[in-house]
């Protein structure tokens, strides 16, 4: 399909100037001086974590980004202070605890954005321990603001003695994603001439059940590592040209997956990356009249005037739900496109959390009740594979169904504060 601008796109669907700002906040903040901020003025920092291994080191990438930019981290940034313990809260055994100073080449392209390098014993990265990392941000006077993220750590990071960096910005792959218009190349600590394998796996892309379902997600399965692949060399660059899920191997056996999509990912400016989210708001017949029309813009517009039956509205829907699509490509991609997974399209639905509680192998998500909304709890379990770190399944049940089908009939019922 013919791709088109962002700009143009939106004005087609009667859209605000932008759709890449989002509204999550999970991390806990702390201050050493000030009271808190209001809501309003807080930053919004997510983290974003890669990783290598050298014989006796772990390797970490933290890459703090302020989603709403409210604050340019590359000058907010003062230091990161973390601790491994050998549980998940304060009252766990402390094992190690240091700081990393935030210095003026800890950045990325992106503006406001901060990697900094921390180095941990190979001898903490146990199963059961955990990481806490918390950056501090200085602000007027003397005030200082701390951001605090939770990692859980575990003895097969150490197994992969390798990062995937971007050609045009020398950045690693954090994300578990790329575009078809990348180039990429693989970096090893060693000066050994490694070789690896690209490979595309045969995975037809399944967007997450509703939570009341009793079907199984199925995983998509490894690929043979003498199937058709390509060879390459360290530091060779290459692109992969085909939308899809791809895993990387290394002559020592180190894997990573990469969804790869078209356009502006985790950006959306095209208009079937508009359509294919919308599986969790319309019924069967709604999708496959936006499939199967000549004109999916015109379609496209005709649903959500349909529903809003307002212009105004119309651009205020568009705005809230594609901003949460696009929230949930960059969080919670694993070896399909963020909007497709059970965190992704709880997200998208229900928005921010208003509690988010992180565990070495859950989250749990707790929205409050309001006047127009109930009381709901999710829990999402971490599912290890050979793709990615960042794939989590929602503990589905039936006593959800209710719940779930309200949320969406007031999204098509036109009210966006949800």
């Amino acid at each position: 399909m013919k791709q088109i601008s962002l700009l143009t796109c939106l004005s087609l669907l009667l859209l605000l100037s932008s759709c890449g700002s989002s509204d999550i906040a999970y991390a806990p903040m702390y201050r050493d001086t000030a009271p808190v901020a209001t809501k309003s003025e807080q930053p919004e920092v997510v983290l974003q974590y890669g990783h290598y291994s050298t014989p006796d080191t772990l390797h970490l990438i933290l890459r703090f980004e302020e989603l709403r930019q409210l604050l340019d981290l590359t000058q907010a940034g003062d230091r990161v202070d973390f601790t491994i313990r050998s549980g998940n809260t304060e009252r766990d055994m402390l094992l190690l605890r240091d700081t990393v100073q935030v210095l003026p080449q800890h950045r990325v392209a992106s503006n406001g954005t901060l990697e900094v390098p921390v180095a941990i014993p190979a001898k903490y990265v146990a199963a059961g321990n955990t990481m806490q990392a918390r950056l501090w941000m200085k602000l007027a006077g003397q005030e200082r603001l701390g951001v605090s993220h939770r990692l859980a750590l575990n003895p097969n990071m150490l197994r992969k003695d390798f990062m995937l960096l971007q050609v045009r910005t020398n950045a690693p792959l954090l994300r578990g994603f790329a575009t078809t218009a990348d180039s990429l190349y693989l970096w090893q600590p060693s000066d050994t001439n490694t070789t690896f394998r690209v490979q595309q796996v045969d995975y037809t892309l399944q967007p997450a059940l509703p939570p009341m379902s009793t079907r199984q997600e199925s995983l998509p399965a490894v690929p043979q590592a003498t199937g058709d692949s390509l060879a390459m060399a360290a530091l060779d660059t290459f692109r992969l040209e085909r939308e899809g899920l791809y895993l990387l191997r290394t002559a020592t056996g180190a894997t990573q997956g990469v969804v790869v999509q078209g356009g502006t990912y985790p950006l959306i400016t095209r208009v079937q990356d508009m359509v294919t989210p919308l599986i969790y708001l319309t019924t069967s017949a709604e999708r496959e009249a936006l499939y199967n029309t000549q004109d999916q813009k015109a379609a496209l517009d005709g649903f959500w005037l349909k529903i809003a039956k307002d212009k105004k509205l119309a651009r205020e829907l568009i705005r809230t739900y594609y901003t949460r699509v696009e929230t949930a490509n960059k969080l919670y991609t694993s070896f399909k496109p963020g909007w497709a997974t059970d965190r992704g399209m709880i997200y998208i639905i229900y928005g921010k959390p208003h509690n988010v509680s992180i565990s070495p192998d859950a989250e749990t998500w707790i929205y409050r009740e309001s006047e127009s909304t109930p009381y709901v709890k999710f829990v999402f379990s971490k599912k290890e594979n050979t793709f990615t770190e960042n794939h989590f399944e929602l503990v589905r049940n039936r006593e959800y169904e209710e719940n779930w089908y309200s949320t969406v009939a007031r999204w098509r019922a036109g009210i966006t504060n949800l």
